[in-house]
């Protein structure tokens, strides 16, 4: 599994990945964060956190205990006029961290999944960003690259800012200088021809899913 060489891993409380990927995730990362309920994933795993950040109105009781019997640090956080995903990465940003990898922050809620999505583009200039969930694993390009890839793999790729001049190559269906938007077009359920491929575009945010 293709990681930054240094990152931190931030667990929501959304559709985490698998465990035997979240393990892996946390085991490599340099710190782990979670956003409240998030916790519960963690602790469920015996993965311990170095913070808790929230409202704490979806963690466990048990969590709760778990975390305090480990040292973790608890930030209770009342606000509301940010989500515990936001605070989280504020206090990301606060820390100094440059590469995150989040897992948690699609599926269940449909609102919270869009919703976190607009945050996402907030903070893309201050972190390099991966998302895991159970079946993808999602990179927010802010520039082109060059991207492992098996043949026949599904790849999709959705643009989070309208992208302009998006050129592929490796994928079943190519584009040659051609403009993603919501709402005029997206890349979704294209396929890699092979060990990798090639995107590029001039300006805008995409997100690539490649599965896992």
């Amino acid at each position: 599994m293709q990681l930054p060489q240094s990152y931190d891993l931030l667990v929501c409380n959304g559709e985490i990945a698998a465990p035997e990927v979240l393990n892996i995730l946390a085991e490599r990362a340099e710190s782990v964060v979670c956003a409240d309920g998030g916790a519960n994933a963690a602790a469920a795993l015996e993965i311990v956190p170095r913070t808790v950040i929230g409202d704490f109105d979806s963690m466990t009781e048990e969590t709760r205990r778990y975390c305090e019997q480990h040292g973790v640090e608890m930030l209770h956080l009342t606000r509301q006029d940010d989500t515990d995903f936001e605070k989280a990465l504020l206090l990301l940003r606060q820390r100094g961290t440059k590469h995150l990898v989040i897992t948690g922050v699609t599926g269940k809620l449909l609102d919270h999944t869009l919703g976190n999505f607009s945050i996402l583009l907030r903070y893309i200039r201050d972190f390099s960003i991966v998302l895991f969930d159970e079946n993808f694993r999602m990179d927010v390009l802010t520039e082109g690259g060059r991207f492992t890839s098996k043949a026949g793999d599904r790849i999709s790729v959705v643009p989070l800012a309208p992208a302009h001049d998006v050129v592929y190559q490796g994928l079943r269906y190519p584009l040659k200088g051609e403009t993603l938007e919501a709402g005029l077009r997206e890349g979704t359920c294209n396929e890699a021809t092979g060990d990798a491929f090639e995107i590029s575009f001039s300006d805008g945010v995409l997100l690539l899913f490649r599965p896992i």
